[in-house]
C-alpha cells in the first residue's frame, strides 16, 4: 500500500493527483482506471476542502487480484457519500444548474464504496476495476 498526507488546501488537490497518476503508473495500471481514480478524489478532495472544512487528506492506493482500491481519509465535517442522493442530469441540453452531481459522478465511476467514521475522520474505501476500458463510461466522458 502506497500512502501520502496531503493538506486541506485546493492547490493539495492537483499535488494529489499528479502523485495519484504517478503510483497508477508504478501499479501498473490502466490508463481508464487511472483517469476514474483522478477523477473520483479530485471530487472528494475539493468537497473535503470546501464543504467539509478538511485541514488534511491522506490518500492510500493499492491493488488486489480483482481491481484496485483507493482509500480517502479527511479530517472535515461528517460526510456519508455512500448515504447522500446522487443528483444525475436529465436528458440532453446545457440548462441545468451547476453543483451537486459529485456524489453522482463517483459512484458512477467506482464499483463500490465503503465510509465509515473514526477518530474523526472521514474514511472513504472507494474500488475500481483494473483492467482496461473496465470503468462504466470513461471513454465518453474523457472525450468531452
Amino acid at each position: 500500500m502506497r500512502s501520502r498526507d496531503f493538506p486541506g488546501t485546493v492547490k493539495a488537490a492537483a499535488d494529489a493527483e499528479a502523485w495519484l497518476a504517478s503510483e497508477s503508473g508504478a501499479l501498473g495500471l490502466a490508463g481508464d482506471t487511472t483517469f476514474a481514480i483522478n477523477l473520483c478524489v479530485e471530487e472528494l478532495f475539493l468537497n473535503a476542502v470546501k464543504h467539509g472544512h478538511a485541514n488534511k487528506a491522506t490518500i492510500s492506493i493499492w491493488t488486489e487480484p480483482d481491481g484496485a482500491r483507493l482509500e480517502f481519509v479527511d479530517d472535515g465535517q461528517a460526510f456519508d457519500p455512500t448515504a447522500a442522493p446522487a443528483k444525475r442530469l436529465q436528458g440532453p441540453g446545457t440548462d441545468f444548474e451547476i453543483g451537486g452531481f459529485g456524489t453522482g459522478l463517483v459512484q458512477k465511476f467506482t464499483r463500490r464504496m465503503t465510509y465509515r467514521r473514526a477518530e474523526g475522520a472521514n474514511r472513504l474505501v472507494l474500488e475500481f476495476d483494473a483492467g482496461p476500458n473496465k470503468n462504466p463510461d470513461l471513454r465518453a466522458v474523457s472525450a468531452e
